[in-house]
Order: C-alpha cells, then sequence, then structure tokens
C-alpha cells in the first residue's frame, strides 16, 4: 500500500508542476510578447516624428513664408510647431512703422500613431493611422503700427 499512495503522490506533483510549469511560460511568453511590442511602438513612433523643413525657404503660397529683405521667420509655439514671421514696412518721419505678424504652421506630415493590442491566444494586432500630408495652415495674421518704444519684448526692432 505505501507504494501505491508514493505513486498517487507523484502523479500529483506531476500535474501541479506541469500546470505551474505552463503558466509559467503562458506568463513569459505573454510578458515577452507585451515587451517587443512596447519596445516596437516607441522605435517607430520615435523614428517617424516629423518636423518642417527649417533649411530652404518654402515656396510663397499664400504670402506664409516670406523671404524679402524686411522680414525674419522663426519657429514659433509649442517646440517649434509652428513660425512667426514678421514684416516690417519703411520707417516713416516720425519714426515709426507697420509690422505684419503672421503665424502660421508649415506643410508637414502628420506623425502615425500606432496601438497594439493582444488576443488570448497569443496573437498581437497593430493599428496604425496618420502619416498624411497636412498642407500649410494659417493660424492668425495681423498689421499694426509700431514705434521705437512701442516693440514687444519678444520681438526684435525694425527689420531692414
Amino acid at each position: 500500500m505505501s507504494t501505491s499512495t508514493s505513486t498517487n503522490q507523484t502523479l500529483d506533483t506531476t500535474t501541479t508542476t506541469a500546470r505551474a510549469t505552463g503558466i509559467g511560460v503562458l506568463r513569459r511568453g505573454m510578458a515577452g510578447a507585451l515587451l517587443a511590442t512596447a519596445i516596437t511602438a516607441t522605435a517607430v513612433g520615435l523614428s517617424a516624428t516629423s518636423h518642417g523643413d527649417d533649411g530652404a525657404p518654402a515656396p510663397n503660397t499664400g504670402g506664409l513664408a516670406r523671404t524679402d529683405a524686411n522680414c525674419k521667420t522663426e519657429p514659433w509655439g509649442f517646440l517649434g510647431s509652428q513660425r512667426r514671421t514678421l514684416c516690417d514696412g519703411p520707417i516713416s518721419s516720425d519714426g515709426s512703422w507697420s509690422r505684419e505678424r503672421t503665424i502660421w504652421v508649415p506643410a508637414h506630415y502628420s506623425t502615425p500613431i500606432c496601438t497594439s493590442r493582444s488576443s488570448s491566444s497569443y496573437s498581437s494586432y497593430t493599428d496604425c493611422y496618420g502619416g498624411y500630408f497636412v498642407n500649410e495652415r494659417l493660424v492668425s495674421n495681423e498689421t499694426y503700427p509700431v514705434r521705437p518704444d512701442t516693440v514687444l519684448s519678444d520681438e526684435p526692432g525694425h527689420l531692414g
């Protein structure tokens, strides 16, 4: 009788160990898949970040990107995602001039956004959207008189 008891104990231990091992493999497999998905999504997101070209001037479409001698364009807004173009007219006899301030967004490609999900059958799915072309867009355009003593603190003096 003691032999059959030990056989039963061995079978019970084997079954319990097999279940524990199966669950451990399942957990490790899911953790590995989630880690690989997170790393891939991060790499795709970082590599797909697009910015407007600061090198060559953009074509004059609607007057947003101007290259006049009395104009200055610089990065503006959150993380420089917009541009601010300041253009000054000639200085009049009283020392004032007219300033045009245009804030605009250059043409660019939108950043693709991908989300990953997995099902209970060990398969994962990735859904992506974005990555399309976005045209140049006007945010604001103002023209106002300026004198040397009324220049805004974040703007330069007369350009020209």
